[in-house]
């Protein structure tokens, strides 16, 4: 009796230590536009890429993120939404953003007006599985331009 549980303990160990190594998503901008401006608001909507590089899928339960443009943050944006990544493939996500204009009146209009902007993208994304939901820390960083013909390029990292 002893040895059996012994045996199932060592088990439930070692499937929570291959739940640890999965992979964490890795979050990339897809596309950014500001859809509507009043005096103090500027409310923009973003795309992001999840991708799942694990052999299992991924529940997403909700995320936060802040974007910044040229090193400006630009504001922050949360997310309710359950997304279902796929083992070894990739879902996007269209999340609201809520730009405070007081604090950015000045700096919104060079950004508009640059052709090429480096973007920095912090995302805390809550991740659902067998032992619980967790929480992972990612950072991705990349530059666009607001012609779309221009592709956009990244660098990923991780958090």
């Amino acid at each position: 009796m002893r040895t059996t549980l012994v045996v199932l303990v060592l088990a439930v160990v070692c499937m929570g230590c291959t739940t640890l190594r999965l992979a964490p998503p890795e979050v990339t901008l897809v596309d950014l536009e500001f859809t509507d401006l009043t005096m103090f608001e500027t409310t923009g909507e973003f795309t992001v890429r999840l991708a799942n590089e694990n052999p299992e899928p991924l529940t997403i339960n909700g995320g936060v993120y802040r974007l910044y443009l040229n090193g400006i943050k630009v504001g922050k944006a949360l997310s309710s939404e359950v997304v279902e990544v796929p083992r070894l493939g990739t879902a996007t996500q269209r999340v609201e953003l809520h730009v405070n204009n007081v604090a950015l009146v000045s700096r919104l209009v060079s950004l508009m007006e640059t052709p090429v902007l480096s973007y920095q993208i912090k995302s805390r994304l809550f991740v659902e599985g067998a032992y619980g939901t967790r929480r992972i820390n990612l950072e991705n960083t990349g530059t666009f331009s607001w012609d779309a013909e221009e592709p956009l390029e990244e660098t990923a990292g991780g958090g």
